[in-house]
Order: structure tokens, then C-alpha cells, then sequence
């Protein structure tokens, strides 16, 4: 019953973001989806009557405690042709929207692989919304708050000149950012988005909103209906520093209720290696990977069966070391 009515509460006031990248079948799998795949992706949402939200009215809902069960948003980053050519096409036939986060120095260099601000203004609308990724796509984490700052500032004042955009929705490139710089973010006035899985709940940061990432094997129909389904997992907000100092470091999760002897044997939590699971009672559990982290970028994810069919729980960290270069 415990998961049964805490299902029913988290579903009514959560949302599901995907991020893509590529709209492609020759640009790299890593970053795309064939348009075959997402027009499978767009029929299913259709057919199962999600509520495909613009960004800025699910951002709006979820600080009313009014967004919709079975709800999605639809994220692209860094505004590739490709978005233009074979997405907008497929978005407008199912009448579904999308938000675009834009670095903005390579459209203003013309770069034939973007789009351009004329191209932008032609789509912008009910289907198609432009937020701030940028001017160049830097690591934040090697800028200081100068640089941050003029890294976001001058791209907000190039999407006002361009196309009037002025709601402060931003999304960090590579989806890195330390404790700092979400301060900083959040001091701008902007609300954020990172690269990790996860779904947005009440409980989440508004400067480290979780996505889902939609390319390869992750974007195919199987990942794709689990995702989208996705509900956030019962635990109180946190505040953690994806910049680790322990490797491997401890992700600590702390459950709104306590969890019985099954619930407890059904969280799973996956790391690179593996994971270490340590309770502490029945509300408490210390996740730890067996290796230590070898990426600049990694994740621990972790998943809860709810009551619903087909629905999982679903809460990820980004840890990041920025002494990795790239």
C-alpha cells in the first residue's frame, strides 16, 4: 500500500524530460536518433496519452503543484541542422513541442552544421522554444565566475536580440556544474538543467534538473516506454557536490517513509563495476560503486518498482572529475 499511495502522489505532480541532440541517421550514434526512431517515439507518446508540455509551462506547473500524470517535455541541445531538417518536420505533424538550448557563437559564425537565427525565428512558437546553452559550449568547471557569467549573459542577450527570448531557462553544457556554479545560476535568476536521468518532482534542484539522455541504445522503444513512464523515487531533496573528493564517492539516499523487507530488496542502483548498498534502518541506505570512477563523467543510477504497471522510480547523480580531461 505504501508504494500505491505514494505513487498516486508523486505521478500527480511530476515530469519526465528527454534530452536529444541528432536527428540522424549519419552523425554520431552517441548523440542521435535516426528519424525513423523518433517519429516511433512521438506515435507513442500520442497513443498513450501523455501530456507533451512546453518547458516553460511544465516549469510554471511544477511550482503550482499542478503538472498532469503522464507527463513529458521534449529537450534538444545545441541547435544542429538536423533539429531544423527532421525533427521540426515530425514535431509539427504530431503537434508535439520542443525547447532547443542554443550556444550561440557557432550560429553566429555560421557554422553549416547549425542552425541559423533566420531558420530560428521561422520555427519559434507553439512547436519550437530556444534557451541558453552557452556562447562556445565551455566546460564551466575550468571558467571562473567572470566567464561564467559572461558565458551566459551575452547568449541571453543574443536570443532577446534574435528572438525576443527572455525566460531564463538554461542548460549546462556537458551537464557539469559544481556547487558554485549552481549558486551562481540560481542567483541569475535562471532555472537549469543538467545530463543525468531522473524526473523532475517538486523535490528537485531548480539550478540541476534531471533528463533523460536519448541516443544509441538508450533511445531504442524498449528504454524509451520504461523512461517516459519514469516516476521520481521517494526521498527527501538534497543538496550534493557532483564534484567528488572520495573516490569512489557515497551517494546517501533518504526515504520520505520507511521502506519494508521488499521494497528494500528492490532497489537497484548501478554503477560502472557495480555498487556497494549500505542501510542504515529502513529510511536510509549509502550507495557506493565497488571500483573507483575512471571517467570525468559518471553516474550512479538507481530504480524502484512502484505499484503501477509498467512504472519505475527513478534517481541518478552525475559525479564529475574535473582533473580528467576531455
Amino acid at each position: 500500500m505504501f508504494f500505491m499511495s505514494l505513487s498516486s502522489v508523486v505521478s500527480a505532480n511530476s515530469c519526465v524530460v528527454l534530452l536529444y541532440h541528432r536527428f540522424s541517421d549519419t552523425t554520431p550514434k552517441s548523440t542521435s536518433v535516426s528519424p525513423q526512431l523518433f517519429e516511433q517515439h512521438l506515435q507513442y507518446l500520442q497513443d498513450n496519452d501523455f501530456k507533451v508540455l512546453q518547458l516553460n509551462t511544465m516549469l510554471k506547473y511544477l511550482d503550482n503543484d499542478n503538472l498532469p500524470n503522464k507527463c513529458v517535455v521534449l529537450t534538444a541541445d545545441d541547435a544542429y541542422q538536423s533539429i531544423a531538417k527532421n525533427a521540426y518536420p515530425l514535431l509539427k505533424k504530431y503537434q508535439m513541442p520542443m525547447s532547443v538550448f542554443v550556444s550561440t557563437e557557432p550560429v553566429d559564425k555560421k557554422y553549416p552544421a547549425m542552425m541559423t537565427w533566420q531558420q530560428m525565428r521561422g520555427m519559434q512558437g507553439n512547436i519550437m522554444q530556444f534557451y541558453n546553452h552557452t556562447m562556445t559550449h565551455p566546460h564551466l568547471l575550468d571558467l571562473n565566475e567572470t566567464q561564467i557569467k559572461a558565458q551566459i549573459t551575452q547568449t541571453q542577450n543574443r536570443l532577446n536580440q534574435e528572438l525576443n527570448q527572455r525566460n531564463k531557462i538554461f542548460a549546462y553544457p556537458y551537464g557539469e556544474a559544481s556547487v558554485a556554479i549552481l549558486e551562481q545560476v540560481k542567483k541569475m535568476g535562471y532555472m537549469a538543467f543538467g545530463q543525468h536521468s531522473g524526473v523532475v518532482s517538486k523535490s528537485s534542484n531548480r539550478q540541476n534538473l534531471p533528463r533523460f539522455p536519448m541516443a544509441a541504445h538508450y533511445a531504442k522503444m524498449t528504454s524509451f516506454k520504461t523512461k517516459v513512464n519514469a516516476l521520481p523515487i521517494p526521498i527527501k531533496a538534497q543538496s550534493i557536490n557532483p564534484i567528488f573528493t572520495q573516490n569512489p564517492p557515497i551517494l546517501v539516499l533518504e526515504f520520505i517513509k520507511p521502506l519494508n523487507k521488499h521494497q528494500k530488496a528492490n532497489l537497484n542502483c548501478f554503477a560502472n563495476g557495480g555498487v556497494n548498498m549500505l542501510w542504515q534502518g529502513t529510511k536510509s541506505v549509502a550507495i557506493t560503486a565497488k571500483k573507483p570512477l575512471t571517467h570525468r563523467r559518471s553516474k550512479y543510477n538507481c530504480t524502484l518498482p512502484s505499484k503501477q504497471k509498467g512504472r519505475y522510480h527513478w534517481h541518478s547523480i552525475q559525479w564529475i572529475n574535473p582533473n580528467i580531461k576531455e
